[in-house]
């Protein structure tokens, strides 16, 4: 099966817009992993893009795609209608393909029932009122559209199918619904700037929308990767964006405003690096001035702006102490416990078997911190108000580590829990050995409730590793 991509810039530089994602860097991220686990399960891997495209994913990422199409220089598009030229990819075709977005990743390869199927799309799905919403706008805004998509569109429950996966076999159909997208396109003056009828939520109408009416007005069959039907606004976390189960999806797909969640993209790093760390380190190279660590100038780290609570001047001393202790740790040394970190999900997707005979060990660089109980309340509150997303004004304890990105160390507020795991990982154990210290600590009344103690015990050793302080060892 050929599969393609489609990434066109409109000339802006791929190493400074972000293009809804937090920052560049993890824009690039996504692309690099999933090109690379489409190549792990396919031969083909064909990438339309323009030249700012080429250089980045080829010229400097070196992304393995089978082949690489220069298509949309100079393209005549309004920035808001990026499925366009995806459009124009799909028209393209002249043999059975499977169009790929780049914030969609695929562990394995596809079922050969799906890869065999006239149509193929990521899955169906139905309109609540958010779609409602969206059509009404562009109704409201005078598009002029076939009679049978207006009935579509009056539905109660407007359908359509998902386009981060989307092509098949039946190529005459596929170019028939590219020839309707672009005379509804044409007709309506969409590639022209200014015009008052173009908005970003065309490319719902003329991309999803269009798809699933003119297959069910044909009666055409339409196999789904994920074979349920979902809600518009359905796409939850669990089922979409963890992560810590890639290899148990058929596919991830890290849709909308999942792409500015810090987890989310945290994780997708850490994906990358656990299972393609060359890739990994081309692209935080690119970005070597955003992280402490990797610049190349003799810039010194910077250090909390202290001026209005010189009462904590102990704790500063104690931090640029840290810090200028951590200089000296070599960056490899910082990659590999990076890497150590990443593999944190061959514990959670484990049996629980299995799980009991993991090692587990703190990260030997973490140190800790107890905020003295003389101090002013209000130097407490200050301290930790100041570390982020600490939220647990109640607890005393600081855990420091350098990191290998951003501003070269990290700090967190630990609950009593955290600070305890910690204090045991000191030394490996494996699970079964810390579980059952851990436990010893609850009361008994807790202990009798040990699913709730399994719970917190898997939280605290999940938010942990999540924040570089353990890792898994093998």
């Amino acid at each position: 099966m050929r599969i393609v991509q489609t990434f066109w810039t409109d000339r802006q530089s791929l190493l400074e817009n972000s293009f809804g994602w937090i920052n560049p860097q993890f824009h690039l991220m996504s692309w690099a992993l999933s090109c690379l686990s489409l190549r792990k399960n396919y031969d083909e891997v064909v990438l339309y893009t323009d030249s700012e495209g080429y250089r980045v994913f080829i010229e400097l990422l070196k992304l393995p795609y089978t082949e690489v199409v220069v298509q949309y220089d100079g393209l005549q598009c309004p920035r808001p209608h990026w499925a366009y030229p995806k459009m124009l990819t799909y028209s393209l075709q002249k043999k059975p393909f499977v169009h790929v977005d780049g914030d969609l990743y695929i562990p394995h390869r596809l079922d050969k029932k799906i890869e065999q199927s006239g149509l193929i799309a990521q899955n169906v799905e139905t309109g609540t009122g958010y779609y409602h919403h969206m059509m009404g706008d562009i109704l409201r805004r005078g598009v002029v559209l076939p009679d049978f998509l207006t009935k579509e569109l009056e539905r109660d429950s407007i359908r359509s199918y998902n386009a981060g996966v989307l092509g098949g076999n039946d190529l005459d159909f596929i170019q028939e619904y590219c020839r309707t997208a672009f005379r509804i396109i044409e007709e309506n003056r969409l590639l022209e700037e200014g015009n008052p009828r173009n908005h970003v939520n065309n490319n719902l109408l003329y991309e999803q929308v269009l798809f699933f009416a003119l297959a069910d007005r044909q009666g055409k069959s339409v196999a789904s990767v994920i074979d349920r039907v979902v809600p518009d606004n359905g796409y939850c976390y669990a089922d979409f964006c963890d992560l810590y189960r890639y290899d148990q999806f058929p596919m991830l797909h890290i849709l909308g405003g999942y792409k500015r969640n810090p987890r989310i993209c945290k994780l997708l790093g850490r994906t990358l690096l656990d299972r393609y760390p060359e890739y990994y380190r081309r692209i935080l190279n690119l970005f070597a001035d955003s992280h402490q660590r990797l610049r190349t100038d003799a810039t010194p780290a910077p250090t909390p702006d202290f001026s209005v609570q010189m009462c904590l001047a102990f704790y500063q001393d104690h931090l640029e102490a840290l810090l200028d202790k951590w200089k000296r740790i070599p960056t490899g040394d910082l990659y590999e416990m990076e890497r150590r970190i990443s593999r944190f999900p061959a514990f959670l997707n484990a049996s629980v078997e299995e799980q009991q005979r993991f090692t587990l060990r703190r990260n030997p660089y973490v140190d800790l911190f107890k905020i003295p109980q003389n101090w002013p309340e209000k130097a407490k509150t200050l301290l930790k108000e100041r570390i982020e997303g600490s939220g647990l004004l109640k607890q005393n304890d600081i855990a420091c580590v350098p990191t290998l990105l951003d501003a070269g160390y990290k700090e967190w507020m630990l609950n009593d829990l955290d600070h305890n795991v910690l204090m045991l990982l000191k030394h490996e154990r494996t699970y079964r050995d810390l579980y059952t210290r851990l436990l010893s600590l609850f009361s008994s009344g807790m202990r009798r409730n040990e699913a709730y103690v399994d719970r917190l015990i898997r939280e605290s050793l999940e938010k942990l590793s999540y924040n570089g302080l353990i890792y898994v060892k093998f």
